[in-house]
């Protein structure tokens, strides 16, 4: 067997959180439960927010209460702060997701709050969890740049993880917001981390505003590196980004991993269907590329002269 790379699926929460029309609950539910059914090891499935804040995901406890548990996936959400841990909890979610920005000018712009203030607030989600017996993952966006500042000091990021940390977060999410990591970056970036937080669970979290993300994923695992989020379809982006597109696609990122070798758990067609079936949904074409070209074991009949020549050319 290969090695196991494990795929946090991020479309219903990242993806429709930006959708210009309210997507109904009956069908936020059904694409959930399609993408269970697929073997997906973990799913963020929304996100407790106001919903002034992000109103496409105003439904949140009722889609947590709808969804249909499939043993062996975990199901986790993302929170603000600890009103939206205590929504999160009561909800019944399995992980609790959190994030800030690694640079001060795009936390204000994202959430309106200085890095140490975003810190303070996820104190108290920390505790809550904690308390609650759930684990806590946080997520540091814009870790390979900012789009208003440029390049992030690798400093500040150990800064921020090492607070992550001793709030008692299991898992470290390094995100490529706006797309501008490379290959060797996020190698640099691991190798000064990795040694210096041991028993952290790390993942990255990638977009593919400039088609870096598959690349930027295969260095880090790489560098040991088996964690990553993926959104179905390519679905996603970032308002401060211009002419972003969305996360990596999960199906695009299965089909590559296991055209390698890679293990991941995930019914590949099944995924593909369900891409599909989102695309149908959303009413317009996504940008996973698999749903379209099929898989790389793809094969086309012959054109006909090419199979009479071979026929004629035959023993």
């Amino acid at each position: 067997m290969g090695t196991f790379i494990s795929i946090c699926e991020v479309g219903p929460r990242d993806g429709f959180q930006i959708e210009p029309e309210f997507i109904p609950t009956e069908l936020k539910v059904e694409v959930i439960d399609r993408l269970s059914a697929t073997g997906l090891p973990k799913i963020e499935v929304t996100s407790f927010v106001h919903p002034k804040a992000v109103p496409q995901l105003r439904d949140a406890e009722e889609v947590m209460a709808k969804i249909t548990r499939r043993p062996g996936t975990v199901y986790a959400a993302l929170v603000p702060n600890d009103k939206g841990a205590m929504r999160a909890l009561a909800a019944g979610v399995d992980q609790i997701h959190t994030v800030l920005s690694a640079s001060e000018s795009h936390n204000l712009a994202n959430v309106n709050m200085t890095i140490e203030e975003s810190l303070t607030k996820l104190e108290a989600v920390a505790r809550l969890a904690h308390e609650a017996g759930i684990p806590l993952y946080s997520g540091i966006s814009t870790s390979f740049g900012c789009p208003f500042e440029g390049p992030v000091p690798l400093g500040r990021l150990e800064y921020i993880v090492a607070r992550l940390v001793d709030m008692g977060a299991t898992g470290i999410g390094l995100a490529d917001t706006t797309g501008m990591a490379n290959p060797a970056q996020v190698r640099r970036t691991l190798e000064y981390l990795l040694p210096r937080f041991p028993g952290v669970t790390w993942s990255l979290h990638t977009h593919n505003t400039r088609a870096m993300a598959i690349p930027n994923i295969l260095a880090a695992i790489d560098c040991g590196v088996r964690h990553f989020d993926a959104s179905i379809g390519g679905l996603g982006g970032c308002p401060f980004a211009p002419g972003a597109t969305g996360n990596v696609c999960t199906e695009d990122l299965v089909h590559c991993l296991h055209a390698m070798g890679y293990e991941t758990g995930i019914d590949l067609d099944r995924l593909i269907e369900t891409a599909q079936r989102v695309e149908q949904i959303l009413g317009r074409t996504l940008p996973g590329q698999v749903m379209k070209a099929g898989k790389w074991d793809r094969r086309y009949p012959l054109p006909e002269r090419v199979a009479a020549r071979l026929a004629a050319a035959a023993p």
